[in-house]
């Protein structure tokens, strides 16, 4: 018998058919050159275009939504793309949704929404904008009658320049956060172009006249404008005269498409789009010295060649080397002490800032006790200049040449000074000294005598007297009540709640460690010692000893000959070379 209709095979190829008619139909593809009124878009839209949705007439450049390290929400921006850089964005501060919608409405005002609320707008409505366009400068642009410009993103940049873009006085670069707190700042100012971190009190860290790697073609000019032509950065005055040149790269193409990009962390880094997807900064950078932005090291530390940071003694025993200081301006100075950090000292706002008095040391120092605002002063003794600084980044190492600066630094302070002061700084650490040199030394004696008298480990019931003085070393329970002068010679008179002391025996009890990668270097003794870092607590004697006897009974089980002298868990574990180890 005949059957008619269509098979569930042939109903899903027509399903299939009808809904590939239907994404080629309603497919949207980017717009070249320009868009008109009434346009709105969303990342959705053209998510098949990676998010372009308008691109330039040479299609270098594209408008965009480009995900963020969080890849739900996304920005507006400007994108180079052989290069992949994002040179321009319009909602840095408020990103939004993958449903977040670009609007170019029929009354000329363009503006981003997430959901209801609007974002980011260029301000524009009623006032003419006929279209937007991309140009093949990458500068964004609404256009009115006769191609007059209303609105253009090259007046609005955010952390980036390009090629024939002009950067002009009352213009702003800033960067993206540091460490999610920090933001530096590039602009003209006074006549010069210069270089600010974001601190309470903003501070100058660089400026181009400053700079000596430009070359001066108008002594005494003022820089009113800036802009990158060519290989070189170019700055004119007022009447459009060439002021400073600063040469960005040995590599000279007129149809290179440079960009300049405000960092993160504080510098300026140059590069050749044109070479290539991610491609590689210019040597050349701003400031060349790595030790010239605001925090190469983390605040309070030294900065030296390499990057090489340094705390200063006074602040090591601090967390991150930080004074720990918040104390408002309405409260007494009576818990703060000044003191001194050091000097040959160097600060990146030195240079730029004018000092808040001329005096003599104790004046100065007189000026920061008295001023509740004041973290950090700097005296010149040279010149009796006093600077006060109420937050500071980096220090950095004064070059041989320059006598550099003496600086104190408010702490909090410290209590119970005095004789027992002395006696909580100074005789812990010759406890802990002697404590480590006296368990190591009577451990190796106490192993190379018991190696010297049997030729294998005795048997498990025969070791009550090595588990006596693990025990004994270790004194587990005595350290967990802290009874400290049960365990040393009660002549020495140690304080039971001497956290330092506690943490010596705890050093002493890693060093003697049976397994050599148990044991920590000397360096990381001496840290330990200090407070630099935290002393883990140490295994037990139960679990010190349950060790020795499974590796006494691996070995006398084992065959001498195949297991080999370098067994890690033979005999030869206990022998005095691999007791002491290398260090």
């Amino acid at each position: 018998m005949a059957t008619t209709g269509c098979s569930n095979y042939d109903i899903k190829f027509l399903w299939f058919c009808a809904l590939l008619v239907f994404d080629l139909c309603t497919a949207r593809t980017p717009h070249v050159g320009q868009i008109s009124p009434g346009f709105e878009a969303s990342q959705m839209d053209f998510i098949d275009h990676d998010g372009q949705f308008l691109l330039s007439n040479n299609s270098v450049f594209a408008l965009k939504f480009d995900t963020m390290l969080d890849v739900t929400v996304f920005l507006l921006g400007v994108i180079h793309i052989r290069s992949t850089k994002v040179v321009w964005t319009a909602n840095r501060e408020s990103p939004v949704r993958n449903t977040g919608k670009f609007v170019f409405d029929t009354n000329g005002d363009v503006y981003l929404k997430n959901g209801t609320n609007v974002v980011w707008s260029t301000d524009t409505e009623g006032k003419g904008v006929e279209y937007i366009e991309l140009q093949d400068t990458g500068n964004l642009v609404l256009l009115g009658a006769n191609r007059r410009v209303l609105w253009q993103s090259f007046s609005y940049p955010t952390n980036t320049l390009l090629s024939e873009q002009v950067f002009v006085e009352g213009m702003k670069l800033k960067s993206f956060p540091y460490h999610s707190r920090l933001y530096h700042y590039l602009e003209i100012k006074s006549g010069d172009l210069i270089m600010t971190v974001g601190y309470r009190t903003p501070q100058v860290y660089w400026s181009m006249a400053t700079d000596t790697s430009k070359s001066v073609k108008k002594p005494n000019g003022k820089v009113s404008s800036a802009s990158i032509v060519s290989n070189s950065w170019n700055f004119y005055d007022r009447n459009q005269s060439l002021v400073w040149q600063f040469n960005i790269s040995q590599f000279n193409d007129p149809n290179a498409t440079w960009a300049a990009t405000l960092n993160a962390e504080g510098s300026i880094s140059f590069y050749n789009l044109e070479r290539g997807r991610s491609p590689n900064p210019e040597l050349t950078k701003i400031p060349q010295n790595d030790c010239g932005i605001p925090e190469p090291c983390y605040p309070y530390n030294v900065c030296s060649f390499d990057v090489q940071c340094q705390c200063p003694s006074v602040l090591n025993t601090r967390p991150n080397c930080m004074p720990q200081l918040n104390i408002p301006c309405n409260s007494s100075n009576s818990g703060i002490d000044l003191v001194y950090l050091g000097e040959q000292i160097n600060y990146f706002a030195l240079g730029f800032v004018a000092p808040n008095l001329e005096t003599h040391l104790e004046g100065c120092k007189e000026a920061c006790s008295r001023n509740c605002a004041c973290r950090v002063l700097f005296f010149d003794n040279t010149s009796g200049n006093c600077f006060l600084f109420d937050q500071i980044g980096s220090l950095q190492r004064a070059n041989p040449s320059s006598t550099g600066f003496i600086s104190y630094i408010k702490v909090p302070k410290e209590k119970d000074i005095g004789k027992k002061g002395k006696k909580h700084i100074v005789f812990p650490v010759i406890i802990s000294v002697a404590t480590v040199v006296a368990i190591v030394g009577l451990l190796y004696l106490w192993f190379r005598f018991g190696l010297k008298k049997k030729e294998i480990p005795e048997p498990a019931e025969e070791t009550s007297e090595e588990d006596n003085f693990l025990d004994t070393v270790s004194k587990s329970p005595m350290m967990e009540e802290r009874k400290l002068n049960e365990i040393f010679d009660p002549n020495l008179e140690i304080d039971e709640d001497d956290e330092t002391v506690l943490s010596a025996i705890k050093v002493a009890l890693w060093c003697i460690q049976d397994e050599m990668h148990m044991r920590p270097t000397m360096s990381k003794v001496v840290q330990m010692l200090q407070g630099l870092c935290a002393v883990p607590e140490p295994p037990t004697a139960a679990q010190v000893s349950s060790h020795l006897y499974s590796s006494f009974f691996k070995s006398s089980t084992e065959d001498p000959i195949s297991s080999g002298s370098t067994d890690y868990n033979s005999v030869t574990l206990l022998s005095n070379v691999h007791l002491s180890g290398p260090r």
